[in-house]
């Protein structure tokens, strides 16, 4: 039986020139380490930088690409590109993914690419995501969905493989700030400083800060949690200095 990752080459092959809405994470990472071993020749990763991507992530998103030798390409959105995305509303993931995906298309047509691809996997068709309505909306495909490959699948074969750094999952900085609080640079600054600290305060990996302006929940991977309960007090202090009053969640991030 063919395994996934063969199968998406197959499909890499037969699809003529790749336009790849690449972040940098785990899916867009898998697809990139993909074109780059079956079609070196006929690929573009295409990188929309918003101010809601942190600078760990961008910083991963280039050497990944530069590991690998793909092309890369990468299109700068400031707010006032996105002012939907700002208000933060139940729709702000469709807005974001609207104007990244608008560019990707744009940059794919310019280029004269077949097809352009985004990194929806299969398990992400149980989970409610206003963002993917855009994905149709600007003609992108979906062959990790379609192909059936799965979350387990593509973290299995980016772990194995020799990207540059280490990919820990990432996810839009604005996701940190609850549905109706406006966000804007000096939040999304805050957010990843504030994370930082707590991975070099801590020494874990996967950090969430969710942020209510007074108060925080810290949030780290479950096998990690020791590791912030063995620093909580040096945790509590630090952010009472920044007037934020924090909570360890005990079941950790499992997102």
């Amino acid at each position: 039986m063919q395994d996934a990752y063969s199968l998406f080459g197959d499909y890499l092959k037969s699809a003529g020139k790749v336009a790849i809405a690449y972040s940098g994470g785990f899916d867009s990472a898998y697809m990139l380490a993909a074109a780059s071993e079956f079609i070196p020749d006929d690929h573009i990763a295409i990188f929309v930088d918003t101010p809601m991507v942190s600078d760990r992530q961008r910083k991963n998103a280039k050497i990944i690409a530069e590991t690998l030798n793909s092309p890369l390409i990468i299109v700068n959105l400031e707010w006032q590109d996105m002012p939907e995305v700002t208000k933060n509303n139940g729709q702000r993931c469709y807005f974001c993914k609207s104007a990244i995906y608008d560019n990707v298309r744009s940059i794919a047509l310019d280029l004269g690419c077949d097809v352009s691809i985004c990194g929806d996997n299969y398990d992400d068709l149980s989970v409610d995501r206003p963002g993917r309505r855009a994905v149709d909306e600007y003609h992108i495909l979906k062959p990790l969905e379609n192909l059936k490959i799965s979350r387990k699948d593509i973290v299995e074969k980016v772990k194995s493989l020799d990207l540059g750094c280490t990919i820990i999952k990432d996810t839009c900085l604005s996701t940190r700030i609850p549905f109706g609080t406006p966000i804007n640079e000096n939040t999304m600054r805050s957010i990843e400083s504030y994370e930082q600290a707590v991975r070099d305060l801590c020494g874990v990996e996967q950090v969430r800060f969710r942020y209510y302006e007074y108060h925080a929940k810290i949030q780290t991977s479950p096998p990690e949690i020791y590791r912030l309960k063995e620093k909580e007090l040096e945790l509590r202090n630090y952010f009472l200095k920044k007037g934020i009053s924090i909570e360890i969640d005990l079941d950790g991030y499992k997102g």
